[in-house]
């Protein structure tokens, strides 16, 4: 028997590599990729205690994720609150008090933070374990073979969508946007002052200079 927590806190491995996902996929292939016109408002925020304490830690969300998944992989099945701590999560280890004191890249780094974090407010380990390997590999961009967890696929896919031409992913095959309509700019709106692309391109430059991997 499957273990439940396996599909409920997003452990169900699916391809790692995004030009394997969509390949011949029925709705997110060729020129006319379906695209529907979701809103932000469409994917109110999980709410448990567990969430408003970290939340309370640092605050950010990934809408893109949920809306690709809801658009072209309808049948998936995870647990949103996991897949929002990710979220709220996966950059922490960029946050100057983490990332200038370890030698570590600042995706490790964070998430053994991210995991004692969920862990010190009450979250289960299954659920720190799977936030965790998401952030280990949501780096891992287009690695060839294997599988990911499907959490960690969907907060990967999330952080490679170009949010500047509404989220096409970089370095892929797919000739057409996956996500349009209203998402796109109701995201910006949400964001708009937050400088979050700025933000996080001069945080990741810092961090490769930090840990010598700045090319």
């Amino acid at each position: 028997m499957t273990d439940p927590s396996v599909v409920f806190y997003g452990f169900t491995p699916v391809p790692r590599d995004p030009d394997v996902l969509f390949d011949g996929h029925p709705t997110a292939s060729g020129d006319h990729p379906k695209q529907d016109n979701y809103r932000v408002a469409d994917f109110p925020l999980p709410d448990s205690e567990v969430v408003r304490k970290v939340k309370a830690f640092v605050q950010i969300y990934a809408f893109l994720g949920v809306a690709l998944v809801k658009s072209h992989f309808p049948s998936w099945s995870y647990d949103l609150e996991t897949y929002y701590l990710a979220c709220l999560l996966h950059d922490i280890g960029t946050a100057e008090r983490f990332l200038a004191t370890t030698k570590l890249s600042f995706e490790f780094k964070g998430a053994i933070v991210a995991r004692d974090l969920i862990l010190q407010v009450g979250g289960v380990e299954d659920q720190a374990d799977s936030v965790c390997d998401a952030i280990v590999r949501h780096q891992d961009i287009f690695v060839k073979g294997g599988n990911i967890t499907m959490i960690g696929q969907i907060l990967q896919l999330a952080t490679i969508l170009d949010g500047q031409t509404y989220f096409i992913p970089r370095s892929s095959r797919q000739p057409a946007p996956l996500i349009r309509g209203a998402v796109g700019p109701s995201i910006s709106r949400k964001l708009s002052n937050t400088n979050w692309l700025s933000n996080r391109g001069a945080i990741l430059r810092h961090s490769r200079s930090l840990s010598g991997k700045e090319e």
